[in-house]
């Protein structure tokens, strides 16, 4: 599967960028605020982080197949 390259750019930056700080955000304000799932927010952030960074190794290693 190998991903369009505006398709990859945009997950890499949510990967990278994105969701990592929105996920610090939450946590920080959570944390201020006493709002609650902290824990449940931080997990699925992580969970989501490493689904799409998978997908995206992927797309990189049959592009690097291709060009070989």
């Amino acid at each position: 599967m190998k991903l369009p390259s505006k398709l990859y750019d945009v997950l890499k930056w949510l990967v990278l960028i994105v969701i990592p700080a929105l996920t610090t955000f939450y946590a920080v304000l959570d944390n201020i605020f006493g709002w609650g799932y902290a824990e449940t927010v931080t997990t699925i952030s992580a969970a989501a982080c490493t689904c799409i960074g998978a997908i995206i190794g992927i797309s990189t290693a049959q592009y690097n197949k291709e060009i070989r």
